[in-house]
């Protein structure tokens, strides 16, 4: 059998014309092409084979695809792939099948960190009505990991790769105790060199969703002999942004195949999250790195749905605590204009790392009120939640604050006042810049960094985020990360499109990089602001990415609508106080 690779222009069968490489796995290629008969783009997987490969092997692997396309023909389902036809040259078989446009999972978490958990529940539960469609008809599929599901633009999960899947009443290709499958997604009784079955499947589905959810493997391991041990004798790590999910990984991770649900159990479950996780969002429009309220993967929505849905926003009358889909919407708050700084701070740059974590947070957030990134709305925020009273003078009051009106009383009531003329305003004006800022204090984090911030805003934290909630409602979440990336608004711009679905009734204002005297000691800087509708009235979310070469952080800022020109003077204030970890 001919082992050379095609080239671009060749016609198949007569019939089917090769454009572009598309994707290269271990024994083949993946091409973009055009159906000339009828007209249509299609996929076409092309067989090769390394150089000097033994002629069994190879025909071990021609049979393996062969069985890949009679596998996949047999099934008809949305989420499985469609195989059009197979075409037979140079002794080598072509699968022709649909093309799906849309990265596979794999490259959404390598690109976004994390998925968010309603997000991530929306695609398992596709995954697990293709599989259920598969193991109905007496195929495992044995290969079941994020590289292995494309997503399309609507979000349709699409199962492919069947080229490993074993049909009752098939002969299996391996010899006896050769695993096959990638060795992080192995079921322990895989891993034991037992049969694959329907629970085997089940088992790789739960590591992918813990993967999409918590941005690693849990077993992974340097080699694979380490890989198999972990799967084998240690617990599920604990899943800390799995939020609802959590149980389901746990019971899909089960050791034993008889302990772990059914692909039917199992998709039931992932529905009632998701359907939980977007209700949550539309009623938050909060999403998971933006601010309190609504705004999408970035948002602090209550849902975890990081990437699609949109939190649900929290009560008007009570405040609430943010769940970690909140957090998630909030770490990716959206940019806003930057005043003059009075000292360069070297947070901007790092919030450019900041803002990848916080998408990845974002993601994991948007599902549920569980995911990591902030939620906008999470602070219950009401018309008057806002981080600001209103004064565009005073610029950093809160909403309700009582220090806020002390500060405006003394910037401008004391020198009408004072009887004494033309020279007493000046002193005072001099005076005005501490004065205006006097209700801030300096908090010193356990992790290096230190900032000023309102004195009556209360601390909570979150694994690496800091929340500083406004009692009037909104906050101030902090975040950072040891992997920063090169450009804070390139980062914004990229998570943007997939979270503003998560806020209810979002506006963007802008992405734009930010300029000021505290920038100078940051790689890069940018702000992510937007507007979207909290349950109390309109709210306003700033997501602030700055970083380091070391150290990326974010500073996202979610107040009311009602005076944004105070709220960016308050971030303003915050950014050019803040000073990153040593």
């Amino acid at each position: 059998m001919n082992s050379s690779e095609a080239d671009p222009g060749r016609l198949l069968a007569s019939r089917y014309r090769l454009e572009e490489v598309l994707g290269t796995g271990g024994m083949g290629r993946v091409w973009k092409g055009t159906d000339t008969l009828l007209d249509r783009p299609v996929a076409v997987k092309e067989l090769t084979t390394p150089a000097n490969l033994p002629p069994h092997e190879i025909e071990v692997l021609r049979t393996r695809m062969l069985r890949e396309a009679r596998s996949a023909a047999q099934l008809s389902h949305p989420s499985i792939i469609t195989v059009f036809d197979v075409a037979e040259e140079d002794g080598r078989p072509w699968i022709v099948m649909e093309l799906v446009r849309g990265p596979s999972l794999g490259d959404l978490v390598k690109t976004d960190g994390v998925i968010g958990v309603g997000r991530t529940a929306g695609i398992g539960e596709q995954m697990a009505a293709g599989l259920a469609e598969a193991h109905g008809r007496g195929i495992v599929h044995r290969d079941v990991k994020p590289g292995n599901v494309l997503i399309a633009g609507d979000d349709r999960a699409v199962l492919t790769d069947f080229g490993i899947a074993h049909l009752d009443g098939s002969t299996h290709l391996t010899s006896t105790g050769l695993l096959i499958g990638s060795p992080s997604y192995l079921a322990p009784e895989v891993a034991q060199g037992q049969s694959a079955t329907p629970a085997s499947d089940l088992w790789s589905l739960g590591v992918t969703l813990y993967q999409a959810v918590e941005g690693g493997l849990p077993f992974d391991r340097p080699t694979p002999m380490a890989t198999l041990t972990a799967i084998v004798t240690q617990d599920l790590p604990e899943a800390e942004r799995a939020g609802a999910l959590g149980p389901l990984l746990e019971a899909l991770c089960e050791k034993r195949p008889e302990d772990r649900p059914t692909v039917t159990e199992a998709r039931v479950r992932l529905r009632e999250i998701r359907d939980a996780e977007e209700e949550s969002a539309g009623a938050s429009a909060v999403a998971p790195a933006l601010a309190t309220t609504a705004p999408a993967d970035l948002s602090p929505a209550p849902d975890e749905d990081g990437a699609e849905a949109a939190p649900a926003a929290p009560s008007p009358d009570l405040p609430k605590e943010p769940t970690r889909a909140d957090e998630a919407a909030a770490s990716a708050a959206a940019p806003a204009p930057v005043r003059a700084a009075g000292r360069g701070g070297r947070g901007a740059h790092g919030r450019r790392t900041l803002l990848i974590v916080a998408a990845v947070l974002v993601l994991l957030v948007a599902g549920a009120t569980t995911s990591v990134l902030l939620s906008m709305n999470r602070p219950g925020a009401g018309p008057d939640a806002g981080l600001v009273d209103g004064s565009q003078e005073a610029g950093a009051g809160t909403g309700g604050d009582p220090t806020d009106g002390e500060a405006r009383e003394e910037t401008g009531d004391e020198g009408e006042g004072d009887p004494g003329g033309a020279e007493e305003p000046e002193p005072e004006e001099s005076e005005e810049p501490d004065e205006e800022w006097d209700f801030l204090v300096r908090h010193e984090d356990p992790t290096g960094f230190s900032v000023d911030v309102p004195e009556d805003w209360n601390e909570d934290r979150r694994d690496t985020m800091v929340y500083f909630r406004n009692p009037d409602g909104g906050y101030l979440l902090v975040d950072q990360t040891d992997e920063p990336n090169s450009d804070a608004g390139d980062d914004w711009r990229a998570l943007e499109p997939n979270a503003r679905g998560n806020f209810r009734g979002y506006d963007l204002t802008g992405i734009e990089d930010v300029e000021a005297d505290w920038t100078e000691d940051y790689v890069s800087a940018a702000d992510w602001e937007f507007t979207f509708d909290g349950d109390g009235g309109r709210m306003h979310g700033i997501n602030r990415g700055f970083h380091t070469e070391e150290k990326g952080y974010a500073l996202f800022l979610v107040a009311s609508n009602d005076d944004p020109e105070a709220n960016r003077a308050l971030l303003d204030r915050m950014s050019e106080t803040f000073e990153p970890a040593a």
